[in-house]
C-alpha cells in the first residue's frame, strides 16, 4: 500500500468530556494539525458518517452527526481475538475523502481515508489514527473475519457487481461516494459486533501505519489439500438430508426469508419510484425552458416567466438532489441487507450440512453396534445384510476360512471401528453443538446491528424528503413576488 500524508498517529488526552485534540502529528506532516481538521470537516461538511461504539453499558443512539453508541454484550464474547478484558473505550471512525491512485498506469485504483479515533472513558486518552485504504484492503478484512469467525455472518461489502464495473464508470464521482458510504457502513456494522470488532484484523486494519507488510504477514498459505477436502465435504452433504430439523432453526430461516422478500420487494418498488423521478426531473427541466422561451415572447409577462422557469429548473435540481441521497443512503442499506439475508441463508445451510453429518454418522455407529451384537449373539441377518452375508461366507467357504474364526476377527474389526465413530460421533456433535449456538449468539447481534441500520435508512429517507419539500417550499416562495408584479386589468 502506497503511503500517505495522512499515515501518521496523533495522541491527546484531555480531562473535559470534549474530544478535540490539540495535539501535534507524530511522522508525516508534523505539527500542521491536517489530521483534527481533517477529522471535523469530514463529519461536518463532506457527510462523513461519524458513529461511536462503547465497550460497556446499554446500547443508545447519541445526537448530531449520525453518531451511534453500543455497548459490550452481556453475553459471552465468543471468538475474541485476546483473553484479557476490553477496555472501556469509545471508537469513532469515517471513511471519506476518496482519491485515483496510480494515474496513467494499466491499474488505477481508489483510495479511501480511514479515520479512527479512540477514547479511553476512564483516563479521556484519545488515539486517532488516519491512513489511506483501497477496496481490496476491505475485502482482506472481510475475509480474514470469515476465517477467524465461521459461524458469524460477516457484514457484507458493497458489491461489485454494479453497472459501473461494465460500463468503466468506476471512478466516476457518484459511484465512488456511494461505494464510500457502502464501506464506512461495512466498519460501522463491524464495530458494533462485541466479537468482530475485538479481532486482531480489525485492528491492524484501522491503526496499522506500515500496511504492506502487516497486511503480507497475514496472508494465508494456500494449501491444495484443503480444496480437495472442502470438494469433498460439498460432494457428501450434497446427498445428505437432515432428518430433524431444529425448531430454532427453521424459525430463523423463516424469518430470513420473509426479510430478504420483503426487502427485495421494497427495493424494486423504490427503483420505480426514483425512475419516475428521474422522468420528473427531465419534465421539470424542459417546462422550465419552455417557460423561459415562452418570456421572450410575452415581453409583458418577461419576468414573471423567467423567474417560474428557473424555479421549476431549481426544482429539478432539488428533486435530482433527492433521488441520489435516497439512492445512496437508503437503497444502498436495503441492497447491503439483501446481501446479508443471502449470506445468513448460506450459514444456515451450512449448518445443515453440519447435523446431516451428525446424524449420517449416529445412523452408521448404529448399523455396526447392531452388526457386532448380531455376530457375538450368533443371530441371522435379515433382508439385504443376510444376502450379503450369505455371499460372504460362500466365499470365505472356498478359501477354506473357520467361520469361527472368522466370525471373531469380524467381531474385533467392528469393534475397532465403533471406537473410531463414537469418537467422530462425539467431535460432529460438539462442533454441530458449537456452531449453532454461536449463530444464535450471532443473529441476536444481527438483530441488534439492523436495528440501528434500519434508524438510520429510515431516518435518512425521511430527512431527505423533508429537505426537498422544504427547499420545494422557498423555491416556489420566490416565484410570488415577481407574479404579483405582474400588471392585471
Amino acid at each position: 500500500m502506497q503511503g500517505s500524508e495522512y499515515d501518521n498517529v496523533v495522541w491527546d488526552t484531555k480531562v473535559s468530556g470534549d474530544h478535540e485534540a490539540n495535539g501535534a502529528g507524530v511522522g508525516g506532516r508534523a505539527g500542521s494539525g491536517a489530521d483534527e481538521s481533517d477529522e471535523h470537516s469530514m463529519n461536518g461538511k463532506t457527510g462523513g458518517m461519524g458513529f461511536d461504539v462503547a465497550y460497556s453499558g446499554e446500547a443508545t443512539a447519541s445526537a448530531g452527526r449520525g453518531s451511534f453508541s453500543v455497548g459490550e454484550s452481556s453475553s459471552r464474547a465468543v471468538h475474541r481475538a485476546a483473553d484479557e478484558p476490553i477496555p472501556d473505550v469509545e471508537t469513532e471512525v469515517t471513511v471519506d475523502q476518496p482519491r485515483k491512485e496510480g494515474e496513467g498506469t494499466n491499474n488505477p485504483y481508489v483510495t479511501y481515508l480511514v479515520t479512527t479515533s479512540r477514547t479511553n472513558r476512564a483516563t479521556r486518552e484519545i488515539r486517532r489514527y488516519a491512513l489511506r485504504r483501497r477496496f481490496q484492503d476491505f475485502a482482506w478484512l472481510h475475509e480474514q473475519l470469515s476465517k477467524q469467525f465461521v459461524a458469524f455472518v460477516i457484514p457484507p461489502l458493497p458489491g461489485k457487481h454494479r453497472l459501473e464495473y461494465l460500463t468503466g464508470d468506476r471512478f466516476s464521482e457518484e459511484f465512488v461516494g456511494r461505494r464510500k458510504h457502502g464501506l464506512e457502513r461495512f466498519l460501522r456494522r463491524v464495530l458494533l459486533h462485541p466479537s468482530l470488532r475485538a479481532s486482531h484484523h480489525v485492528t491492524v486494519f484501522l491503526e496499522a501505519k506500515d500496511w504492506s507488510s502487516e497486511y503480507e504477514a497475514k496472508q494465508p498459505k494456500s494449501e491444495n489439500s484443503g480444496v480437495l477436502d472442502s470438494l469433498g465435504d460439498t460432494l457428501m452433504n450434497t446427498f445428505s438430508k437432515v432428518r430433524k430439523r431444529d425448531e430454532r432453526f427453521v424459525e430463523m430461516r423463516e424469518t430470513v426469508a420473509r426479510l430478504e422478500d420483503n426487502l427485495t420487494r421494497t427495493q424494486k418498488l423504490y427503483l420505480q419510484v426514483t425512475k419516475r423521478q428521474q422522468d420528473l426531473q427531465q419534465a421539470y427541466e424542459g417546462l422550465g425552458t419552455g417557460l423561459i422561451d415562452l418570456g421572450d415572447i410575452e415581453t409583458g409577462m418577461t419576468l414573471g416567466l423567467v423567474e417560474a422557469g428557473n424555479a421549476l429548473k431549481a426544482h429539478h435540481v432539488a428533486l435530482k438532489q433527492l433521488a441520489e441521497q435516497t439512492e445512496d443512503l437508503f437503497l444502498g442499506e436495503i441492497e447491503e441487507y439483501i446481501l446479508y439475508c443471502e449470506a445468513y441463508l448460506e450459514m444456515l445451510k451450512e449448518r445443515d450440512n453440519k447435523q446431516a453429518e451428525f446424524e449420517d454418522l449416529t445412523e452408521y455407529l448404529q448399523q455396526t453396534a447392531t452388526e457386532r451384537d448380531r455376530l457375538t449373539n450368533y443371530q441371522s441377518a435379515v433382508g439385504v445384510t443376510a444376502v450379503t452375508n450369505f455371499i460372504k461366507g460362500k466365499v470365505r467357504d472356498l478359501r477354506g476360512v473357520d467361520p469361527a474364526v472368522s466370525r471373531q476377527q469380524r467381531i474385533e474389526k467392528l469393534a475397532e471401528r465403533i471406537v473410531e465413530l463414537e469418537s467422530a460421533v462425539d467431535s460432529s456433535r460438539e462442533g454441530l453443538e458449537m456452531f449453532s449456538d454461536l449463530m444464535i449468539e450471532d443473529y441476536d447481534v444481527f438483530g441488534h446491528i439492523k436495528q440501528h441500520d434500519f434508524k438510520r435508512a429510515f431516518s435518512a429517507l425521511a430527512t431527505s424528503h423533508i429537505a426537498f419539500y422544504s427547499r420545494a417550499v422557498d423555491i416556489w416562495k420566490s416565484v410570488i413576488p415577481e407574479l404579483e408584479k405582474l400588471p392585471v386589468d
